[in-house]
């Protein structure tokens, strides 16, 4: 039976390890690789604490984008990352715990799916973890539940999921060049910033921007008269300005209708201030920190995943490079810092 909420006693003795957002599946790709032998080196550090958990904190499967892969296939590819979870699991003062996401949570639904979650990573299965210490309660969720775009406590699909299985595979078939990689977007205001950046910058000027100066040119010159020269540099500096101003407009839009950024963690102060909890740890955003909010601690465990960070380009709009980000909070009563993000990026391209 699946469980709701699993308490653990916090010790000064103990050491807890969160990670979230992995998103594996097969076939294991190169950055895969590399985020697995990462976590892998953590999981066999953890393992020399005398107290230990290892909290696999959501959509550490990818089963939204993957929906027809076998759960045991997936955890047999990664058989260096299992096999070091199962000699982490092995001592009997530690314990893994794994809270559902989203991407996957047919483990809430399926007890087969759990039953194979549990032999291969000795782990149990919950959508929340509470650590007690006192009156002190640090609570950890993959915090999908506070996002409307992407809640599967509904019995409906949630919009995120319709996306992933069914618009966005349409949209990389039919526009490869606008959309290849758009699930690498941490933040989902910047979605049409992101297919924008790819019109403007693979698309408009190096081809229409291109084509328009040269005809400007050829007319000026076969008719002698640069005043053409002239209103084209006049219409391509407003076209540029209208662009800019369309994707300030575009990225307020998304931001309100896709829930992201700034309107997601006002539903997390909502549900921190409607729980007895001290501090929330979550992941589901791919963006981690440690922050102090409205007298709540909240710590994002981000994620261990391709990730795609934006930087003002030289036409005004954003670019997007890729990065491989492998991150993790690490909980120690014993310390002065009690709760620490640790965060490691490789840039794919630059």
């Amino acid at each position: 039976m699946f469980k709701q909420k699993i308490t653990h006693e916090l010790t000064t003795d103990t050491r807890i390890l969160v990670v979230s957002d992995i998103h594996l599946q097969f076939p294991i790709s190169k950055e895969q690789e590399v985020i697995a032998r990462s976590l892998v080196k953590r999981i066999d550090d953890l393992s020399e604490s005398k107290k230990a958990v290892l909290v696999l904190n959501g959509d550490v499967l990818e089963l939204w984008e993957q929906i027809n892969q076998n759960i045991e296939d997936i955890l047999s590819a990664f058989s260096d990352l299992t096999q070091s979870i199962q000699n982490f699991a092995a001592k009997k003062s530690h314990r893994v715990i794994y809270t559902v996401g989203n991407h996957d949570d047919i483990l809430r639904r399926s007890a087969a799916d759990r039953a194979v979650i549990k032999k291969y990573w000795r782990a149990e299965l919950c959508n929340t973890l509470d650590l007690e210490n006192g009156r002190k309660i640090i609570r950890i969720e993959h915090g999908h539940e506070n996002d409307p775009y992407n809640k599967t406590s509904d019995n409906e699909n949630p919009h995120g999921k319709e996306l992933v299985q069914k618009t966005l595979p349409f949209l990389l078939k039919t526009m490869p060049t606008l959309f290849t990689n758009i699930g690498d977007v941490v933040n989902r205001s910047l979605l049409p910033s992101f297919v924008l950046s790819n019109l403007v910058y693979k698309i408009i000027f190096p081809y229409v921007f291109s084509l328009v100066a040269m005809t400007s040119s050829i007319l000026s010159i076969v008719l002698s008269d640069n005043r053409i020269v002239a209103a084209t540099i006049i219409i391509l500096i407003i076209s540029w300005l209208a662009i800019l101003v369309f994707d300030l407009v575009l990225r307020f839009v998304a931001e309100h209708a896709l829930g992201g950024g700034s309107k997601y963690m006002n539903k997390v102060d909502e549900y921190a201030k409607s729980q007895k909890i001290n501090i929330l740890v979550y992941g589901h955003t791919h963006n981690g920190r440690v922050e102090k909010r409205n007298g709540y601690v909240y710590a994002n465990s981000g994620c261990n995943d391709v990730i795609a960070k934006p930087r003002v380009g030289w036409l005004g709009l954003y670019k997007f490079n890729r990065y491989i980000q492998m991150s993790d909070i690490i909980i120690d009563e014993s310390k002065k810092e009690s709760i620490k993000y640790n965060q490691e990026i490789i840039p794919l391209v630059e």
